[in-house]
C-alpha cells in the first residue's frame, strides 16, 4: 500500500524561467514526475523524479547517466498516442491520491499545448485534487462550484479571473482594487482580467462555474 501522498510535483516540457526559490513553498514533496523532456528542468533546478513518463525522445544520453544512481521508474509510451505527456503524468500521479497536484513548465511553446493543459486542469480538479501551476512569479489555480479561496501576495500584484464556463455566477473579491459583490463573470467578457491587490491577501469566493485565477507577482 502506497504511503499518503499529499504532494506531487510535475514538470512538463514548456518554457519556464523558474528558480529553486519559487519552489521554497512547496518543497519538500512526496513525490517528482517528469513528463518526457520536462526532466532537463528538473535536473536544472537540483531535482531528481521518482518516474518519468512519455515517448523519452527528449532523453539524452547525458540525462540518462545523470540518473544512473538514482532510482527512477521509467513508463515508456509510442509517439503516437492520444495523450499528451502531461496527461500521462497526470494518470501516474492519480494514482497515488495526492491532495494537491503542482505543475512547473505548464506554459509556453505551442498555443494549442498550452491552451489543452490549462484546460486539462478542470480535470485534475474533478478528481478533489488541487492543481497549482508554478512559474517564475507566476502563480495558476482552479475554483469549481461553491468555493472560497485566500491567495497570499504584494501590494500592487496583479491577480486575473477568467470563467472556463460560460458564466461564473455569485463572485465575491476582499484585498482587491476592483471588488465584485456576488457578480458574474462571463467567459466572452474580459472584466475580470489584471485586478490589484491593495493588501497582502486576497479573497475570492464564488457559487457556481469554474473560474481560473491567475497571480502575477510583480516584486
Amino acid at each position: 500500500m502506497n504511503k499518503e501522498v499529499k504532494k506531487i510535483l510535475i514538470f512538463v516540457n514548456g518554457e519556464t524561467k523558474i528558480t529553486t526559490f519559487d519552489l521554497d513553498e512547496i518543497l519538500p514533496v512526496d513525490k517528482v514526475i517528469c513528463a518526457n523532456g520536462g526532466t532537463k528542468i528538473a535536473l536544472r533546478l537540483g531535482i531528481f523524479p521518482n518516474i518519468i513518463v512519455g515517448d523519452l525522445d527528449s532523453i539524452t544520453e547525458d540525462i540518462e547517466k545523470r540518473l544512473t544512481k538514482h532510482q527512477v521508474e521509467w513508463k515508456i509510451y509510442p509517439t503516437e498516442k492520444d495523450e499528451t505527456d502531461l496527461e500521462l503524468a497526470i494518470r501516474e500521479a492519480v494514482k497515488f491520491n495526492p491532495n494537491s497536484i503542482y505543475i512547473v513548465g505548464l506554459l509556453g511553446g505551442r498555443i494549442d499545448h498550452t491552451l489543452a493543459n490549462i484546460f486539462f486542469l478542470e480535470r485534475i480538479k474533478d478528481l478533489n485534487i488541487e492543481p497549482h501551476v508554478i512559474d517564475r512569479k507566476l502563480r495558476i489555480y482552479i475554483m469549481k462550484g461553491e468555493e472560497e479561496k485566500t491567495i497570499w501576495g504584494n501590494k500592487g500584484d496583479i491577480l486575473s479571473l477568467i470563467p472556463l464556463s460560460e458564466i461564473v455566477e455569485g463572485i465575491y473579491l476582499e484585498g482587491l482594487k476592483y471588488s465584485l459583490n456576488y457578480e458574474p463573470l462571463y467567459r466572452n467578457l474580459t472584466r475580470g482580467i489584471s485586478n490589484v491587490f491593495t493588501d497582502y491577501q486576497a479573497k475570492i469566493s464564488i457559487q457556481k462555474g469554474t473560474l481560473l485565477v491567475i497571480h502575477l507577482y510583480q516584486t
